[in-house]
């Protein structure tokens, strides 16, 4: 597979991964596709690419043309957040979510003292690998606009 920055031409793939992925944890009883269209989801994912900047980046993972993977971040002022980080169940365990976590981190780094991201509380494959990469809960918890009860986890730099 192969990591690099999201372009206008990953949109569908983006969201069809970020969909399957979704999906495929469970935590929510809708699927992605009932709770968002896919037309308003890649309207997202080129609004994201077209903030690429400093302060908020977009990366995808591919396999053989097809996006197994994904990541954005934004910063502002000291605090950088993972926003997103989605790898497909057929890439799970192939070493995709740690690569693109360490893209993002190494993004974030220079820009960030910490970083906070939102996990789904029934979300225990996600919880599980973020405690492995050193994140930890802070105690904040919020009603996610898309169902879930999400956890805020928090990595100082």
């Amino acid at each position: 597979w192969i990591g690099r920055e999201a372009r206008h031409e990953d949109a569908e793939g983006f969201v069809r991964a970020h969909e399957a992925s979704w999906d495929a944890v469970g935590v929510v009883e809708q699927r992605l596709g009932d709770l968002v269209s896919f037309d308003e989801r890649v309207k997202m994912f080129e609004a994201g690419v077209d903030k690429a900047s400093d302060t908020a980046q977009v990366w995808v993972a591919e396999r053989e043309g097809t996006i197994v993977g994904l990541a954005v971040c934004t910063c502002e002022a000291d605090t950088g957040e993972l926003q997103a980080l989605y790898v497909v169940p057929q890439a799970w365990a192939s070493g995709v979510a740690g690569a693109l976590h360490e893209t993002a981190l190494d993004w974030l780094r220079p820009h960030a003292d910490e970083a906070i991201l939102w996990v789904g509380e029934g979300n225990a494959r996600a919880r599980r690998f973020y405690e492995r990469e050193g994140w930890r809960t802070d105690g904040e918890t919020r009603e996610s606009p898309l169902g879930p009860r999400e956890l805020r986890y928090r990595l100082t730099f």
